[in-house]
């Protein structure tokens, strides 16, 4: 019997471990995404332009309450500036290798782009500011480490067990803290992220190990990283397809603009009913029609576009704004008041609140600027400065009116140029368009020289801008 060979039990059955040396492939990808999304914004025109991050898909509640769903998706794609799209990349290098490690690509694939959607569903439910980032689904990640620490421990490798569990509540705290201290933070977002993370790993197990072979008794589940692939790729047509949409009717209202500008009305209007057909679930065909009506005199109609506008981004304050001139035009001042005054509020007793506060009457004064309804204007600008006396834009804005407005009752050179020297001196000079205003005020109180001279720094600043080297031209004129 001793020259019989031993008989052993069958080997079960188990898939191979991946290798020592282990590529965690999606998080690798998804930061090579992010930063692709960063170079387009850029180029697209930066990533503070609250209009560009729109375009590629910001999360913005009203604009997925009238049907972009794809809004759920790209805002983990997209950041608001450097510091923003490293520290998540920090992040997301750190704690994403080992979630996707213990979990499988496609199990963690699929946490990932399903807390970054729950944490931009909560963001928008609840806030209606734009809002971007990975920290979503960075929090998300985190969430599920934490649970899957206490609800799964006897699945996790113990080479990667210390980060489970207890081992993710002091980032969650802090993150969570940091958060809520500063200003701009979308906290929203990353509770949404985090809960959604959370139960996602409370339902889904990582794969069963087989401790005594060091491999997996469980199919990794790969295939599921199909779904949030797909989602990913929907949501990626189609925003390209409203970037193209929206750029097409952006077209179409500068090609207004410019007929307003040649007094081509009725070209003007066609340009703006073609915007209006190619996107009329956007605000902006609605609200240049609207001013198109006014300046027509058709208030009703104006007011109707206004209505829409005001719908269409469920209250934005400069359509509601608008809307209240609007009906000021129309003969009503009662509704008219009672709008603004709403939309304004009460002057606030804090610092922030003034400054606010002040804001608003600037854009309030920009509009009666716009609709000609200088008196207004003028008052409103003058409200800001109460409130904020070194409020550079109200200066700047202020003193363009009386250097350019074309009511001789409202003109005067000699306050344009007072307010235009405080606008570049709050500015210490670094504001071109500040530059130009106070150019302009030189050159209508007939300092040529000195026009051309403050004008020659505005260009080099912005020397591409078309606009300042036309009026360049016209000072370097009056200068000869």
């Amino acid at each position: 019997m001793a020259d019989q060979p031993t008989v052993f039990p069958p080997v079960p059955a188990y898939y191979r471990t991946a290798p020592r040396r282990y590529w965690p492939r999606v998080t690798l990808t998804l930061l090579v995404i992010n930063f692709v999304c960063f170079g387009l914004e850029l180029l697209a025109g930066g990533t503070q332009n609250t209009s560009v991050l729109l375009n590629f898909g910001a999360a913005y509640g009203p604009y997925l309450r009238r049907g972009e769903l794809w809004r759920l998706v790209m805002p983990m794609f997209l950041h608001g500036g450097w510091l923003h799209i490293l520290g998540n990349s920090y992040a997301l290098f750190i704690l994403g290798p080992i979630l996707e490690r213990v979990y499988g690509w496609g199990r963690y694939a699929l946490i990932y782009v399903a807390a970054g959607m729950g944490g931009a569903y909560l963001s928008m439910a609840v806030s209606k500011n734009v809002s971007v980032g990975a920290s979503g689904a960075i929090f998300g990640v985190a969430g599920a480490m934490l649970v899957t620490g206490y609800v799964h421990r006897d699945l996790i490798p113990r080479r990667w067990g210390r980060a489970f569990g207890r081992g993710m509540i002091p980032f969650i705290a802090l993150n969570l803290a940091l958060g809520f201290s500063m200003h701009g933070i979308d906290n929203w977002g990353h509770l949404g992220g985090l809960a959604t993370g959370a139960l996602l790993a409370f339902v889904i197990p990582p794969p069963r190990l087989d401790d005594g072979f060091g491999g997996l008794i469980e199919a990794p589940s790969e295939l599921l990283g199909i779904l949030p692939v797909a989602i990913v790729v929907l949501a990626v047509v189609a925003t390209v397809g409203n970037y193209r949409k929206v750029e097409a009717m952006d077209q179409l209202l500068a090609q207004s603009r410019e007929f307003e500008s040649a007094q081509q009305y009725d070209r003007e209007y066609q340009s703006l009913q073609a915007a209006l057909r190619l996107a009329p679930k956007q605000e902006q065909p609605h609200e240049e029609l609207g001013r198109y009506y006014l300046r027509q005199r058709k208030y009703d109609e104006g007011i109707a576009e206004y209505q829409q506008a005001v719908r269409l981004t469920e209250g934005d304050q400069q359509q509601r704004l608008e809307l209240g001139i609007a009906y000021e035009l129309k003969g009503d001042p009662q509704k008219a008041q009672q709008i603004i005054e709403q939309e304004l509020g009460k002057n606030p007793a804090s610092e922030q609140g003034r400054n606010l506060l002040a804001e608003n009457y600037v854009m309030l004064a920009d509009l009666y600027a716009g609709q000609k309804l200088y008196r207004e204007a003028v008052t409103a600008y003058q409200q800001a400065l109460r409130l904020t006396p070194d409020s550079a834009v109200a200066h700047n804005n202020l003193a363009w009116l009386y250097a350019t407005c074309d009511d001789p009752n409202f003109r005067d050179p000699r306050s344009a140029l007072i307010h235009a020297q405080r606008a570049v001196e709050l500015s210490q000079g670094k504001q071109a368009d500040f530059l130009d205003t106070l150019a302009e005020a030189h050159f209508v109180n007939g300092q040529y020289a000195e026009a051309v001279d403050v004008q020659k720094k505005a260009l080099s600043l912005d020397p591409s801008n078309t606009e300042l080297q036309k009026h360049m031209a016209r000072y370097r004129q009056g200068a000869r």
